[in-house]
């Protein structure tokens, strides 16, 4: 079979229709803000979100394991179609309020927990099986365009009128729903696993994890790295303000950034091909050490912007280092739960670090934070030069 149709049918739909999360991901709370002029309230997206993706990303990786990925994926388009549209005539008419806005938020949500590891299971399948890790890095370039161009688009969007932001996310659901329709049938019958795995779904996953040895360990340190990540990117706003940038400085000096994100995304899969995990991993802890310092004595948003953009080039890059180890480590009978169980552990920090990262500026300013940042990824580098799973994982590759 030939695998570049599907995986570019795959590809396009996701691109799609993650551009049109990420237009309504900035939607939501503008709206809401719009419906209750309270910042408290819009801020309950943000726990919405971290609490409909704790609640339902174990148990829709077992659903993926145990049923066929395209009737999946296309179910969960569909009810996220029809959930932003009915949204989007709601708000056109004036009749949406906050508790509506809240439930389509979940629902969403979940539908996208489901969706995932389906997804993800589908790649693999699509995938001969010394490509199925590079096949994950090219994937990556999706997610990166539709973070640089959709908030954008959705605050245009948004001005215009407020419910063209979830017709737009509406319509994207209904693209992908078409293009994953068109995958070949062939492209995506797999292997449920369930006479492979019967019982107690969610243990066997952790079991497996546990004995691989390398997975968890890489998972939970690519957690620290994304939350410091997600705390650079608070300060470096902090940072440009404090040193006299606008409004206008600063979105340039954030595209900047984002820049670099989509170009690590870019040569993702030729760094894939001539470094392994851990080499990235230690890489890229290296580099947003001395990203992060170099931010201490620039003045203009446009080089802090490029600080910004060597520290988010590895972003990318780790992340499809770690997944494509699972795509091509994890039996068949397990993808769905251990992927969905992985995306939990990298997430685990999310909710707390903006908490963090403004305490830290409240308390010692942006220099302060700058240092703080710097120091854990110094501190990750160490732990990455010793850490035993890392070093047998450098030792099996020579």
């Amino acid at each position: 079979m030939d695998v570049r149709r599907p995986f570019a049918l795959l590809w396009i739909s996701q691109a799609l229709s993650q551009f049109g999360t990420s237009v309504s991901s900035l939607a939501y709370p503008l709206l809401i803000l719009e419906l209750t002029g309270s910042a408290a309230q819009a801020g309950l997206v943000g726990a919405v979100v971290a609490v409909a993706g704790l609640v339902t990303r174990l148990p829709a990786g077992s659903l993926a394991d145990r049923r066929p990925p395209r009737p999946l994926m296309l179910a969960a388009d569909a009810a996220r179609a029809i959930l932003l549209a009915v949204l989007g005539v709601s708000v056109s008419a004036g009749l949406a309020g906050i508790g509506p806005v809240l439930v389509v938020v979940g629902l969403e949500v979940c539908a996208g927990a489901v969706f995932g590891p389906a997804e993800f299971r589908l790649l693999r399948a699509i995938s001969a099986p010394e490509e199925r890790a590079i096949a994950v890095g090219r994937m990556q370039s999706r997610s990166q365009l539709a973070g640089l161009l959709g908030p954008l688009a959705g605050g245009v969007l948004f001005g215009i009128a407020p419910w063209l932001p979830f017709a737009v996310d509406a319509l994207s659901y209904a693209a992908s729903f078409a293009l994953v329709a068109a995958l070949p049938r062939s492209a995506s019958s797999v292997d449920s696993g369930a006479a492979v795995v019967p019982d107690r779904e969610r243990r066997s996953a952790w079991r497996w994890l546990r004995r691989d040895g390398f997975l968890l360990p890489a998972a939970l340190w690519v957690a620290a790295l994304t939350a410091t990540f997600s705390a650079v990117g608070l300060i470096v706003i902090v940072v440009a303000q404090d040193r006299g940038a606008g409004s206008a400085a600063i979105g340039l000096m954030s595209s900047i950034s984002a820049a670099g994100g989509l170009a690590g995304a870019l040569l993702t899969p030729a760094i894939q091909r001539r470094l392994r995990p851990s080499a990235v991993f230690r890489l890229a802890a290296l580099v947003d050490t001395a990203a992060t310092l170099a931010l201490l004595p620039l003045q203009s948003p446009v080089l802090i912007g490029v600080a910004g953009a060597v520290a988010f080039f590895s972003a990318p890059v780790v992340a499809a280092s770690l997944f494509g180890e699972v795509s091509v480590r994890v039996p068949d009978a397990l993808v769905g739960r251990v992927q969905s169980s992985m995306v939990l552990v990298v997430g685990l920090l999310a909710p707390v670090t903006p908490v963090l990262a403004g305490l830290v500026l409240d308390r010692s300013g942006s220099t302060g934070g700058i240092i703080a940042c710097a120091t854990v990824f110094a501190g990750l580098t160490v732990v990455s030069l010793v850490l035993p799973a890392f070093r047998r994982a450098a030792a099996d590759a020579r």
